[in-house]
Protein backbone atom coordinates (compact mmCIF):
# COMPACT_ATOMS: atom_id res chain seq x y z
CA UNK A 1 0.00 0.00 0.00
CA UNK A 2 1.40 3.26 -1.07
CA UNK A 3 2.56 5.83 1.63
CA UNK A 4 0.64 9.29 2.02
CA UNK A 5 4.20 10.72 0.94
CA UNK A 6 4.17 8.49 -2.12
CA UNK A 7 0.23 9.38 -2.77
CA UNK A 8 0.97 13.21 -2.40
CA UNK A 9 4.30 12.83 -4.58
CA UNK A 10 3.10 11.06 -7.65
CA UNK A 11 -0.15 13.83 -7.38
CA UNK A 12 2.57 16.93 -7.51
CA UNK A 13 3.96 14.68 -10.23
CA UNK A 14 0.47 14.67 -12.47
CA UNK A 15 -0.23 18.14 -11.68
CA UNK A 16 2.77 19.90 -12.98
CA UNK A 17 3.50 17.43 -15.41
CA UNK A 18 3.58 18.81 -19.40
CA UNK A 19 0.68 17.52 -21.15
CA UNK A 20 1.22 15.37 -23.42
CA UNK A 21 1.08 16.58 -27.41
CA UNK A 22 -0.15 15.00 -30.23
CA UNK A 23 1.19 15.25 -33.66
CA UNK A 24 -1.17 16.69 -36.41
CA UNK A 25 -0.88 16.32 -40.11
CA UNK A 26 -2.51 19.94 -41.84
CA UNK A 27 -2.91 20.29 -45.66
CA UNK A 28 -2.70 24.14 -46.08
CA UNK A 29 -3.55 25.91 -49.60
CA UNK A 30 -0.14 26.93 -50.87
CA UNK A 31 -1.13 31.28 -49.70
CA UNK A 32 -1.64 29.90 -46.15
CA UNK A 33 1.70 27.55 -46.45
CA UNK A 34 3.68 30.87 -47.87
CA UNK A 35 2.17 32.82 -44.99
CA UNK A 36 3.54 30.17 -41.91
CA UNK A 37 6.87 30.20 -43.71
CA UNK A 38 6.78 34.03 -43.31
CA UNK A 39 6.18 33.71 -39.53
CA UNK A 40 8.40 31.39 -39.19
CA UNK A 41 11.10 34.00 -39.50
CA UNK A 42 14.69 32.80 -39.10
CA UNK A 43 16.22 34.10 -35.60
CA UNK A 44 13.01 34.32 -34.22
CA UNK A 45 13.25 30.40 -32.67
CA UNK A 46 9.61 30.21 -34.06
CA UNK A 47 8.52 27.41 -35.57
CA UNK A 48 5.39 26.20 -37.45
CA UNK A 49 3.62 24.18 -34.30
CA UNK A 50 4.28 28.06 -32.52
CA UNK A 51 2.05 29.75 -35.38
CA UNK A 52 -0.47 27.21 -35.57
CA UNK A 53 -0.99 27.26 -31.27
CA UNK A 54 -1.20 31.11 -31.33
CA UNK A 55 -3.41 31.34 -34.22
CA UNK A 56 -5.74 29.01 -32.49
CA UNK A 57 -5.29 30.55 -28.99
CA UNK A 58 -6.37 33.99 -31.23
CA UNK A 59 -9.32 31.34 -32.51
CA UNK A 60 -10.49 30.76 -29.17
CA UNK A 61 -10.76 34.29 -27.89
CA UNK A 62 -12.31 36.35 -31.05
CA UNK A 63 -14.66 32.34 -31.63
CA UNK A 64 -14.96 30.49 -27.83
CA UNK A 65 -16.21 27.08 -28.47
CA UNK A 66 -19.75 26.26 -26.54
CA UNK A 67 -20.36 23.17 -23.94
CA UNK A 68 -21.75 21.63 -27.00
CA UNK A 69 -18.59 21.45 -29.20
CA UNK A 70 -17.72 23.73 -32.36
CA UNK A 71 -19.63 26.12 -34.78
CA UNK A 72 -22.24 24.80 -36.89
CA UNK A 73 -20.68 24.22 -40.09
CA UNK A 74 -22.03 27.36 -42.39
CA UNK A 75 -22.17 30.04 -39.52
CA UNK A 76 -22.00 33.13 -40.37
CA UNK A 77 -18.44 33.99 -41.06
CA UNK A 78 -17.41 30.66 -42.00
CA UNK A 79 -15.23 31.01 -45.32
CA UNK A 80 -14.91 26.98 -45.58
CA UNK A 81 -18.55 25.64 -45.93
CA UNK A 82 -18.38 24.09 -49.21
CA UNK A 83 -21.83 23.48 -51.42
CA UNK A 84 -23.53 20.98 -49.77
CA UNK A 85 -22.41 22.12 -46.10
Amino acid sequence: MPTLGTALTRLLVEATAIPKRKTMNVSLMPELERSVIAWVVPGRDRTASEIFRAALRLLDREEPLDACGPPSKGAEGDDHAGPGR
